[in-house]
């Protein structure tokens, strides 16, 4: 799986790099906020939007991480409290049970 994954992402670094090389000399006029931004070269303005979108997203990210680990600690809890049971289950004398058995045959 980790091979699926490396080659993918050499295939889009590859990419990426041959758009950037591609299109070195471009240029473009941005208008932010009121602010009027002139030739800048477009390899910026991908970075720069990136690393927004970046940011942006970190904080859902970070809540996401959050809620996983509180439910993955409460599940660890909830499976250690059934194996607790189930071994107590197991340590259960058969002599009990099959008493149990026999009182249940006694009573039909």
């Amino acid at each position: 799986m980790w091979v699926v994954r490396l080659i993918v992402f050499v295939v889009l670094l590859v990419t990426l790099v041959y758009v950037f090389w591609t299109n070195a000399g471009q240029t473009v006029d941005l208008n932010l906020f009121g602010r009027e931004f002139l030739d800048l070269g477009l390899f910026w303005v991908v970075v720069a939007s990136f690393f927004l979108g970046l940011l942006a997203a970190l904080p859902g990210m970070g809540l996401r991480e959050i809620q996983l680990r509180r439910n993955l600690t409460r599940q660890r809890k909830e499976n250690q409290t059934l194996e607790r049971e189930l071994a107590d289950l197991r340590a259960l004398p058969l002599q009990d049970l099959q008493g149990e058995t026999a009182v249940a045959n006694k009573d039909q």
